[in-house]
């Protein structure tokens, strides 16, 4: 087995649908198993999917285990040579993980490697590549002192925003969402620390396989999407205080003396401070909204009228009553960004059954529309 792939569940079924119909065409010619760790979803997200990809390992749990845990589940019964810890709110390009496995081969000071990734509007993920969470690197980062000085070796180190997001680079810290590591350098470093519940696992394993003198590779091409946050809400005060209480564990475990000190003041600040514009936040929602609503002025279809026709009596159904005027496109038509740049208000609906990942990811990105959908021929997930 020269691959295993790793993806924990937390209701969000269908956007696990169409990643896994990505991971299917990305592992045609490798040899490799698919294992899924539901935490205890109540979307029935287990009995919608495993009929569906009875190929993968599912792993139903009676509670939700954290990220890091379930994780380790799933790594305690992998097969492969390498092992791909993967978000299901991803998608990823057909031979993505060729190039990859190629990688590691090719170079055998990489310990583990991660990916550049984009959200479902097409904008750059600045965690795609990351410096260890120094001092003064949080200092800057909590403060937001390093939004003003965005590409500084010195102020933007938590990003490692000197570093061309668009070239390969050996970046400090990798992010969980697509962290590829050979089963080897786990059975080394250990895989991820378990008192991490959610978020900052992966950058204390980052960081232990860079205390062995390994390198953290960042891939640039091709890109994947990543949903982003799906699992979670990235706006609630539960979100701000899982965050920091990770922060605080690495703190814990990495730091000492008067840097553990400061980094703990930082960490409690930012909590504080983040709770209170939290709080204002809500208070405004509170108040009457005047703005008039928009809907989108066309909806354009980007696949084969077969696709077309079955994806409009889906959105029939949704809206109870017929679509108005669709645009459909086929797959080969020349100028799709051009077309999706002259209308930034319509809804746009990619049609996988006509189109390569690769290409869908390509439109994501160069047109950076905001209202693009993915269609798997059962459901639907929006990408903004």
């Amino acid at each position: 087995m020269t691959l295993s792939i790793i993806i924990v569940n937390y209701n969000v079924k269908y956007f696990l649908e169409h990643c896994l119909h990505s991971v299917r065409r990305a592992i045609k010619n490798i040899p490799a198993e698919i294992i899924i760790i539901d935490n205890c979803s109540s979307d029935e997200s287990f009995d919608y999917l495993s009929p569906l990809f009875p190929e993968a390992i599912w792993i139903s749990n009676k509670k939700n285990r954290g990220f890091g845990s379930a994780c380790n589940q799933g790594l305690a019964i992998a097969k492969g040579t390498y092992i791909l810890f993967l978000n299901p709110d991803t998608l990823v390009p057909e031979h993505c993980f060729d190039g990859c496995i190629n990688l590691f081969k090719e170079h055998k000071e990489i310990g583990a490697l991660g990916i550049r990734m984009y959200d479902g509007c097409g904008r750059f993920l600045k965690e795609s590549k990351r410096g260890i969470p120094s001092v003064k690197a949080a200092f800057f980062k909590l403060s937001g002192i390093s939004r003003f000085f965005a590409g500084s070796r010195f102020f933007d180190s938590y990003y490692m925003g000197h570093l061309d997001e668009n070239r390969d680079h050996y970046a400090e810290i990798l992010a969980g969402a697509f962290m590829m590591i050979p089963k080897s350098v786990l059975e080394e470093t250990g895989s991820f620390d378990e008192a991490f519940f959610m978020y900052g696992e992966d950058v204390d394993l980052s960081y232990r396989i860079h205390l062995t003198g390994l390198k953290n590779y960042y891939l640039a091409n091709p890109p994947i999407i990543h949903f982003k946050g799906e699992s979670t809400a990235k706006n609630s005060l539960g979100y701000v205080k899982n965050f920091y209480r990770a922060m605080s564990i690495f703190v814990n475990k990495h730091y000492s003396g008067l840097s553990k000190k400061i980094a703990a003041g930082l960490i409690h600040a930012g909590i504080w401070s983040h709770a209170g514009l939290k709080a204002l936040s809500a208070k405004l929602r509170s108040s009457p909204d005047t703005t008039p609503a928009t809907t989108p002025a066309t909806i354009i279809i980007i696949g084969k009228k077969s696709a077309a026709q079955s994806l409009l009596a889906l959105l029939s159904e949704q809206v109870q009553g017929p679509i108005k005027d669709p645009v459909v496109v086929a797959p080969e038509t020349p100028g799709l960004v051009s077309l999706l740049e002259q209308n930034p208000t319509a809804a746009v609906y990619l049609c996988e059954q006509d189109l390569s990942f690769s290409e869908m990811i390509s439109i994501v990105t160069e047109s950076r529309h905001r209202f693009i959908h993915f269609y798997s021929g059962l459901s639907i997930i929006k990408g903004g």
